[in-house]
């Protein structure tokens, strides 16, 4: 009976996509390995080149890639690692980039493996070891950036920008607009990951946030470099960072590539960061930040 279950625990796991090395259980699909290890192997041909090079490199083999919305929301009660490359989201697209980039930057002689992929996502995505839980997630893009100090440098305050006093406290303020905390009222699990949350909201706010306004940008743009993160700071209470992107600067012109929403893809944005800020209500500048 035992091995009857387990042979069907195995074969479930292998319909959902489910893997497991050294402990650490990821969800993707042979298509996405097969993209990591394509990526993975152009990348440690140039592994000489700077993290922000190596990004840079990633990203334009991703061109075209689908955006989809809520790609880490799939069974929003069953938390576990995602490691998709054929479809993302803004901040999806830009920790893959990095992540890439970091294990090639890791590997010895030899092509880094999905698994050594998987891996760093993993740290940057989680604050804890497995079994996860839906607030062990990194969701603020601040914190995403503050646990990485020390392989990431904020320039912001150095290419102008100031502090932004606002608070970070949207989630907890809008428990409703996500599946997971929506009935905390009724449900412990959900409660206890509103709570938590919570508490990493108020850890946030003992720093202020930094920006560079808007009437700025042109001027930081200069110290901008092709592989810097480029953070689209929101002008929505409570909220920190609307986009991500990767800064891409070719003949004098400070653009970005990014999974954008509102084409559906990876790509190449015509505007430069300037352009796509300024005309945006719900944008109030930009944070730049530097891959080391």
């Amino acid at each position: 009976m035992k091995r009857t279950a387990r042979f069907f625990m195995a074969l479930l796991a292998m319909t959902l996509g489910c893997q497991e090395s050294s402990g650490q259980r990821y969800i993707t699909t042979d298509a996405d390995k097969e993209v990591a290890a394509r990526i993975l192997a152009t990348l440690h041909e140039n592994k000489d080149l700077s993290t922000p090079e190596l990004m840079v490199i990633a990203a334009k083999d991703l061109l075209g890639t689908p955006y989809v919305a809520s790609t880490l929301e799939e069974d929003p009660f069953n938390e576990e690692l995602r490691v998709y490359l054929t479809k993302t989201d803004c901040i999806l697209f830009v920790e893959t980039c990095l992540n890439l980039a970091r294990t090639v930057k890791q590997s010895a002689n030899k092509v880094p493996g999905f698994d050594a992929f998987a891996a760093n996502v993993a740290k940057t995505r989680y604050r804890k070891a497995p079994p996860y839980t839906y607030s062990d997630r990194i969701h603020y893009t601040t914190d995403w950036l503050r646990r990485q100090e020390g392989s990431l440098e904020d320039l912001t305050l150095s290419l102008g920008g100031k502090e932004d006093p606002r608070p970070i406290n949207f989630m907890t303020r809008h428990p409703k607009s996500y599946k997971q905390l929506a009935d905390a009222d009724n449900i412990p699990r959900a409660a206890l990951d509103l709570g938590r949350i919570g508490e990493v909201e108020d850890e946030l706010n003992k720093i202020p946030m930094t920006y560079i306004p808007k009437d700025r940008i042109a001027a930081a743009a200069k110290g901008i470099r092709s592989g810097d993160i480029i953070c689209f700071v929101s002008s929505v209470e409570g909220l920190d960072i609307a986009h991500v992107a990767i800064a891409y600067v070719e003949d004098g012109r400070v653009g970005f590539i990014h999974a954008s929403q509102a084409d559906g893809k990876v790509e190449i944005d015509g505007r430069t960061i300037e352009e796509y800020v300024r005309p945006r209500s719900n944008l109030s500048g930009i944070k730049v930040v530097r891959p080391l």
